[in-house]
């Protein structure tokens, strides 16, 4: 049996199988038009909340700043650039 090919006897591969007929993974058009648009709007809200971050910390507010901080460290966001 080559890579590419399923086994039919394991039964694994049959439960994988059922499994996979109760995810309906198609996007109606407007969901996915939603979709792009928060991916697309993403980055912005990202450096937007980097730009409120510093100009907290001019101001002296540094534990807001602390705070939006964190967040963007719960979002992977914060060793970006």
């Amino acid at each position: 049996m080559s890579k590419n090919e399923v086994d039919l006897n394991d039964p694994l591969n049959w439960y994988i199988a059922d499994s996979m007929d109760e995810y309906d993974v198609r996007l109606d058009p407007e969901m996915a038009k939603e979709l792009v648009h928060r991916h697309n709007g993403y980055p912005k809200l990202v450096s937007a909340l980097r730009e409120a971050i510093a100009a907290l910390e001019n101001v002296g507010c540094v534990e807001k700043a602390d705070l939006l901080r964190h967040e963007l460290q719960e979002l992977g966001e914060l060793e970006r650039s």
